[in-house]
C-alpha cells in the first residue's frame, strides 16, 4: 500500500469504515507557491509542474482531486521527483480536506 493510501486509512480510522466526514489527502501548489514568490520566483502550474517532474499533467491533476482514486496515485518515486522541482518539503505539497 503506498503510504499516501495509508494516511487516508489513518483519517479514516482504523475499522476502515467511512465516517460521515472523512478526510482525504490532496496536493496542493498553494504553500509551494508562496515559498516560490518568496524566493522571487514564478508560480508553477499544475501543467508546468507535470512537464518538469517528467509525468503526463493528468497524473498532476488527479493528485489534486478529493476521490479515491487520488491517494493511490501518488508513489514515493512520484512524490520525490514532484518535491525535487518544487524544492519543498511534504507538508507543503500535501493538505488534508474533509470531504461529503
Amino acid at each position: 500500500m503506498e503510504w499516501v493510501s495509508s494516511l487516508c486509512l489513518l483519517a479514516l480510522g482504523a475499522s476502515g469504515m467511512v465516517p460521515p466526514m472523512a478526510k482525504q489527502v490532496r496536493l496542493t501548489l498553494a504553500k509551494a507557491n508562496v515559498r516560490r514568490a518568496e524566493a522571487g520566483e514564478k508560480p508553477i502550474t499544475m501543467n508546468s509542474l507535470a512537464v518538469q517532474a517528467g509525468v503526463a499533467a493528468t497524473t498532476i491533476t488527479r493528485l489534486a482531486r478529493t476521490d479515491d482514486k487520488a491517494a493511490a496515485a501518488l508513489s514515493l518515486d512520484l512524490a520525490s521527483k514532484i518535491l525535487t522541482v518544487l524544492d519543498c518539503g511534504i507538508e507543503d505539497l500535501l493538505e488534508v480536506v474533509e470531504t461529503p
